[in-house]
């Protein structure tokens, strides 16, 4: 009990750790599932299977074969990606298989066979042969469900199974609703209201369906029996039978899988899945680092801790870091380092030691190795050390004043990159690394695109505006200048880094980063964004003379934060496919006829697909459509039963109510949400102890936000000031919304 008083103690006078806890814990519960174990991105595949081969592979083929890709991808991602991989591999050997079943002593695995029934549709058939493979067997599992079968009465036999042996003998046995199986949908509102048979005890839910069911059925025999085939015949002239699965045991006790195609996944998918998830926690935890070092910062500027803790939370879920905390770019690391650097040289300006102008520009060379392109962002940082040791001197005074810490912060770039360009000359094939990846990087993609297409898309365009991924920018932006007078030249670093960002990709062909969510290449810009509004954060924290400036603050924030829920809880790519598969043909253009018209020369070539008009119009906007796809989730969890309710959510596309009528054929392939506790739901109820470990997980992440955010929101609104209502009221809501998330599990 002392330890744990101890801890307290500390974290109560330490709230940044607080604002950590509070920052990776809310990221944690919010990281998805790596697209099925695919990923967000391609250089979050490169650095995943980089950091593979280095921690798992002991041939190291993959390093071996790709790490040319390093002229592309830097060595920071796999790198932070290492010790996640070797933390997950054990634990995906021991996962339990998504493909597989229990029933009784064995898992059965789920295979697709043409569907059997008297229903017409597409490779329907009355007789299904399972080809078996000869032996002598003493047990035969089948797992199996019926479909358009409420009308059947309970102990109908709708087929029949018949075993056949070596010498001839042939057995039949019944296969009945309500017995060996029954509905699939047996709880949806409107069979419930009409099924005449029972529901024997199902063995599963079906994958990603938790409202579908699996029926399992075992025949065992006298004595083992040496079967040559079996035959399954559907007997009714309605309803459908399913052949999910198929096992037989031989009289040793070995269980051998019957034939089909397997449903989802291999053995070496399910690992590669149990891996890879694991994998995201690394962005997490260096964007909960960043959160924190904007606070540092923040109070490295002469800001109070009140100030600081609210920029810091409100950098955390009122911008992109939110969303990109869940996502394997690099983008978070990059943007962690260059924050690392920032508050590195404060420090080194307030101090004067020599140490801090050396860590500095070993942070700034990290991020440049994690993505090459920072290396704009050294030399404003470069003029931000020269600036920050003026103080009261000179210009001339304070050029030779910053001559060694300038060398100081140099040293990594100039002591490490000079010999690595030469040994990779010398390792590697100069002209691939140098002529075609370096200097021929550059010409593909930079420098063709006119300038205003570029920078007023990331700045306003209605798909991909960075105003409007973060509208809180809206009221940090017009403090700019406030702040520039509050601290003079060290705004440079403030200004310039995001600025040099914005410019800098104005000019690329993709300028908005790709399929994703918002600007990607402008998140490194974010948190130096939130922190010049801090001179208003303080004048509404510590001296409004009422509470109105403190809502509408809150407001604001409230708003950003839900854009930012929007691209949390959706895999962006849901709607991108949708518009690409579904919506672009209909439209004139591929809609470009609405917005992006002199941006389709260069969309149109791009490999992903001509996404102009989601870039450009607003009537395609990932902003509306995503609104659009949560409103249908929401409705398919809360009245799963009213598929009328669900089809019109659907069909009132965001670009109908705008007098576009392109209804995509398939709405409903846009619904899911991305979060890794539900997928993890959905995939495994077969399997009750691996649910409970996922639940003990939550809550233990759930408990660990809001024991944080108690203690957190005590810094932020002191008793003394008389706010505890606010303090009560945002415990309240945090309260609130862990409870809503625990619900939509149940939902399920």
């Amino acid at each position: 009990m002392t330890q744990v008083r101890r801890l307290m103690g500390w974290s109560r006078a330490r709230p940044v750790f607080l604002l950590f806890l509070v920052a990776f814990t809310f990221y944690s519960m919010s990281l998805g599932p790596a697209r099925n174990g695919s990923g967000y991105s391609a250089d979050g595949t490169f650095a995943f299977e980089m950091a593979k081969s280095v921690m798992i592979d002991r041939g190291h083929a993959y390093l071996r074969d790709q790490n040319r890709n390093f002229a592309r991808w830097g060595v920071g991602l796999p790198t932070a990606f290492m010790p996640i991989v070797a933390f997950a591999e054990p634990l995906a050997r021991m996962a339990p298989q998504r493909d597989r079943i229990p029933l009784g002593e064995y898992d059965v695995l789920l295979v697709n066979q043409p569907a059997l029934g008297g229903t017409p549709g597409p490779d329907v058939r009355r007789e299904l042969l399972l080809e078996i493979e000869p032996g002598a067997y003493d047990r035969l599992a089948l797992v199996s469900h019926s479909g358009l079968s409420a009308g059947f009465t309970q102990g109908t036999e709708i087929a029949r199974l018949e075993l056949t042996d070596t010498t001839g003998l042939s057995t039949e046995h019944p296969i009945r609703v309500g017995i060996e199986t029954a509905e699939w949908a047996y709880d949806r509102g409107d069979v419930r209201a009409v099924i005449q048979h029972d529901q024997p005890p199902p063995v599963a839910r079906h994958i990603g369906n938790a409202r579908a069911y699996y029926y399992g059925a075992t025949w065992r025999f006298d004595s083992p029996r040496e079967l040559e085939s079996a035959r399954i015949t559907y007997l009714l002239p309605d309803g459908n039978f399913y052949v999910d699965g198929l096992a037989l045991r031989s009289p040793d006790g070995d269980w051998i899988d019957g034939p089909g195609v397997g449903r989802v996944w291999s053995e070496r998918q399910n690992r590669e899945f149990f891996r890879r998830i694991w994998v995201a926690l690394a962005n997490a935890f260096v964007s909960a680092l960043g959160v924190v070092l904007v606070a540092r910062i923040v109070r490295r500027l002469n800001y109070s801790e009140r100030v600081a803790l609210v920029s810091g939370l409100i950098y955390a879920v009122g911008t992109m870091a939110w969303p990109y905390a869940k996502f394997d770019f690099s983008e978070p690391l990059v943007t962690t380092l260059l924050l690392a650097a920032v508050w590195l040289l404060l420090i080194h300006g307030s101090s004067g030691r020599q140490r801090y102008a050396l860590l500095a520009g070993s942070v700034a060379f990290a991020a440049v190795l994690t993505k090459y392109v920072s290396v704009i962002a050294v030399p404003i940082l470069l003029a931000g050390l020269v600036i920050g040791a003026r103080s009261e001197r000179t210009w001339r005074e304070t050029l030779r004043h910053s001559i060694r810490p300038a060398l100081l912060f140099s040293a990594p770039f100039l002591v490490v990159i000079p010999p690595a360009l030469v040994a990779a000359a010398l390792l590697f094939d100069f002209h691939l690394l140098y002529v075609s990846e370096l200097i021929g990087g550059l010409q593909r993609g930079w420098l063709e695109l006119p300038f205003r297409l570029g920078l007023v898309g990331l700045i306003s365009s209605w798909g991909k505006g960075v105003l409007w991924y973060n509208p809180i920018l809206l009221v940090t932006l017009p403090v700019l200048p406030w702040f520039i007078r509050r601290h003079g030249w060290r705004s440079l670093v403030f200004v310039g880094i995001p600025l040099a960002y914005a410019l800098l990709y104005s000019r690329k062909q993709v300028w908005y980063g790709g399929n994703t969510w918002g600007p990607r290449y402008l998140v490194p810009a974010l948190p130096l964004l939130v922190i010049v509004g801090a001179p208003l954060f303080e004048r509404v924290l510590e001296r409004a003379r009422s509470w109105l400036p403190g809502v509408a603050l809150a407001g604001v924030v409230l708003v950003s934060a839900s854009v930012q829920f929007m691209g949390v809880a959706k895999d962006f790519i849901s709607y991108l496919d949708l518009f690409q598969q579904q919506v672009a043909g209909a439209v004139p253009q591929n809609g470009a006829i609405y917005g992006g018209a002199d941006y389709q020369p260069w969309s149109s070539i791009q490999p992903e697909g001509d996404f102009a008009a989601v870039l450009y119009a607003y009537q395609f906007s990932p902003l509306l459509a995503h609104a659009w796809l949560l409103r249908a989730d929401a409705v398919n969890l809360i009245a799963p039963d009213r598929t009328d309710w669900l089809a019109d959510a659907l069909g009132r596309t965001p670009w109908l109510r705008f007098g576009i009528d392109a209804v995509p054929a398939n709405p409903e392939h846009g619904l899911g949400l991305d979060f890794w506790s539900l997928s993890l739901t959905e995939s495994f109820l077969a399997y009750p102890g691996f649910l409970f470990w996922v639940a003990a997980l939550l809550l233990v992440l759930q408990f660990t936000a809001l024991g944080a955010w108690v203690g957190l929101s005590g810094r932020i609104w002191p008793s003394a000031r008389g706010v505890w209502s606010f303090r009560f009221l945002s415990i309240g809501a945090f309260a609130a919304l862990l409870i809503s998330f625990d619900t939509l599990h149940f939902m399920l």
